[in-house]
């Protein structure tokens, strides 16, 4: 149930994840190789490749699950996972595996000066994201 439940989080992240701001792109980007540069465009054209697939493979009942603004994240999340094929969920599962390796191989280039870099713009990015929630909860009361 647990590697289902991650699965689908996956799915999700592909599917409605939003994408980085340009200028925090730039940054690490400027500070990388060059062949660094082509693993992360390797890795994000992969992503969209991957993310266009699965989408291309979702039913209309499944679009309409996600379409539906009555349920909430959970249950559209529920909804979603009983009706995937074993075809979905194949793809699901080498997405995940081939994002790994490409993440790994990634991770295998990168200096240490490179990983602090990196480390702290994700904790600022963390940190923004978290404000924009607080924020919209505080906009909903």
């Amino acid at each position: 149930m647990k590697s289902t439940t991650t699965l689908l989080i996956i799915a999700f992240m592909l599917l409605l994840s939003p994408t980085k701001t340009m200028a925090q792109d730039k940054d690490a980007i400027e500070n990388l190789t060059i062949e660094q540069q082509k693993l992360l465009k390797e890795q994000r054209d992969l992503m969209k490749a991957n993310r266009d697939a699965f989408k291309a493979s979702l039913t209309a009942e499944q679009l309409a699950i996600l379409k539906d603004r009555t349920l909430t994240k959970e249950q559209q999340q529920s909804a979603l996972v009983a009706t995937f094929t074993a075809t979905q969920k194949a793809i699901l599962s080498e997405n995940r595996e081939r994002a790994k390796a490409l993440k790994e191989e990634f991770r295998t280039t990168i200096t240490k000066e490179q990983r602090q870099q990196l480390h702290s713009q994700n904790e600022n990015k963390i940190r923004e994201k978290i404000n924009e929630i607080k924020e919209r909860k505080m906009r909903k009361n």
